[in-house]
């Protein structure tokens, strides 16, 4: 698998998504490549910008608030998805402005894709909607995707045999985080200005599916994580 990171300028609302990829994609891609996109330009594209204060923002993006660790810190569900603030937020944007997830990922996801394949004229194409979150006890960020395209995002092996013969009951992969995940540690935290990785060869089933969070996400019996929110869960 090849991850190749594209440095670019700073994206600057309100100008166009569609120029800029059209300025920093190489003249030639692939078949069978995917493009890791991060989140903020995708929000910066939709103008998802705001100055109000953060915990209003918070109130008024997240799916469910299930906890307050601090004054500007809250574990939220969004999207179906465990991340701080519901997304929300403050690096690498203007000064005092707070930048929210993109609205209707998998549908800009499948626009993105639709762009690509009929521009630079390829017929296999995946595209990824990529952030950064944390995960429990543990330090430091990891990729996560909030929306993807053009490919199956969750592998499931149930049914499959382990190398010892034993067949698989519940392993699923989700393939779309880690795509996320493996272009994160080129996109970076800081000023990389790298907001846009092709991947190539990666083991992945390409499909002209439509794809949504029903297949990532997860009811409450079969997730771990509730039953030590519960205490402090509170619905929006």
């Amino acid at each position: 698998m090849e991850v190749v990171p594209i440095k670019t300028r700073i994206f600057t609302p309100p100008e166009d998504l569609w120029g800029f990829l059209k300025e920093y994609l190489p003249q030639k891609i692939g078949e069978k490549s995917v493009l890791v996109i991060s989140s903020k330009v995708v929000a910066l594209s939709q103008k998802r910008v705001s100055s109000k204060p953060l915990k209003t923002l918070v109130l008024q993006e997240s799916d469910e608030i299930l906890a307050q660790s601090a004054p500007n810190l809250f574990l939220t569900i969004k999207n179906g998805i465990y991340i701080a603030n519901a997304g929300i937020d403050a690096s690498n944007v203007p000064h005092k402005q707070l930048v929210l997830w993109p609205k209707n990922p998998f549908l800009t996801a499948q626009k993105i894709q639709n762009f690509v394949q009929e521009n630079w004229k390829i017929q296999n194409f995946g595209v990824v909607i990529s952030d950064s979150r944390v995960t429990p006890r543990r330090r430091g960020t990891v990729g996560v995707c909030i929306g993807w395209s053009g490919f199956e995002g969750v592998e499931d092996l149930r049914g499959e045999q382990d190398l010892f013969g034993r067949i698989l009951r519940i392993s699923t992969v989700n393939m779309a985080d880690n795509l996320a995940s493996s272009a994160e540690i080129l996109m970076g935290q800081g000023a990389e200005c790298i907001p846009l990785v092709l991947i190539s060869n990666a083991p992945i089933r390409f499909t002209t599916k439509k794809q949504g969070k029903e297949k990532y996400e997860i009811s409450e019996t079969e997730d771990i994580f509730p039953p030590f929110l519960k205490t402090s869960s509170s619905k929006v």
